[in-house]
């Protein structure tokens, strides 16, 4: 009862301060990423939503996002972070190959899967890759419609559990 209690009071005072508290906020320069080591993620590609303009997975850009502010501070892939990608569900086509992107999958594109320019980049850059076997059952992909690099696994969920046992962040993005 007194969080309760304690929570109201704030939001109260929040409200009676009204736009002048948000705007300081706003104001304040963005917070950094305070942790650069010791960094382990487990990213869970499963949505098949990608981006309007260029047919990217909106999830695989969230991946290379983070990459990508990791290196910018300097950090080693490796070394100060370990990034790895589970790729089920619906996700699981965008470890597929051109041909089979093309042949497959259920949104199609005119050159091929377009997340794979940026999957193979995070590949070269350290990240691991995994493929829900149970998805590629359901999807009808065979081994050699993924891509050569990516580790098959028995469940994606089941993979993202012992991720997270090994001390790995999750992430849906």
């Amino acid at each position: 009862m007194r969080r309760k209690f304690g929570l109201a009071a704030f939001a109260v005072v929040a409200l009676l301060q009204g736009s002048a508290w948000a705007d300081a906020e706003n104001t304040l320069p963005p917070l950094q990423i305070a942790h650069r080591t010791g960094i382990k993620v487990v990213i869970q590609i499963n949505d098949a939503g990608v981006m309007q303009m260029n047919g990217i997975s909106r999830q695989v850009m969230a991946a290379k996002n983070l990459h990508d502010q990791y290196a910018a501070l300097g950090m080693k892939p490796g070394q100060d972070y370990v990034i790895v990608m589970v790729f089920r569900a619906a996700g699981s086509q965008f470890l597929l190959t051109d041909n089979a992107y093309d042949a497959k999958s259920r949104i199609p594109h005119e050159k091929g899967n377009p997340s794979r320019a940026i999957i193979e980049a995070l590949q070269k850059d350290g990240v691991k890759m995994y493929e829900c076997g149970v998805a590629m059952k359901l999807m009808g992909y065979q081994p050699d419609d993924i891509m050569p690099f990516a580790r098959v696994v028995a469940s994606g969920i089941g993979a993202i559990v012992d991720f997270e046992q090994s001390g790995y962040s999750e992430i849906t993005p």
